[in-house]
């Protein structure tokens, strides 16, 4: 394989470099914001992929950093409300499937019922139709 000619280097780190500073800048107008940090906020206010974001380690810490400084302090505020509205939804969907569940059982036993009577009549049918052709 053949290594790039040095334009081409010079190239990558000029558009790394301006990648980072568009994502350092984003970080901060996030913050001064008052907006939860997030990797998946910064990438998506500066343009950039998360993947560039996790791999570049001064850009992974600082907004590691951002997030727990954020999220310590705001955690305990919205943490209360948050939990309560993610139960009040996983007993929503626990009760909607319950509700389902019975559902099918139902239609599954109505279509045993079913089966077994059309293979009682299909036997029946058989022994007709074994009685006709012995003769």
């Amino acid at each position: 394989m053949t290594p790039l000619p040095e334009h081409l280097h010079q190239a990558t780190r000029a558009r790394t470099q301006e990648t980072e500073k568009r994502a350092r800048s984003a970080l901060a107008e996030l913050v001064k914001a008052g907006k939860p940090v997030s990797f998946t906020a910064v990438a998506r206010q500066a343009g950039v992929s998360t993947d560039f974001l996790y791999r570049s380690p001064d850009l992974r810490t600082r907004i590691e950093r951002h997030r727990a400084k954020v999220g310590s302090a705001s955690a305990a505020s919205e943490q209360p409300s948050g939990d309560s509205s993610t139960s009040a939804a996983v007993r929503a969907l626990s009760a909607r499937l319950a509700r389902q569940q019975q559902t099918h059982h139902a239609e599954v036993e109505r279509l045993r019922k079913a089966l077994e009577v059309a293979q009682g009549e299909n036997l029946a049918l058989r022994r007709r139709l074994a009685r006709y052709e012995a003769d």
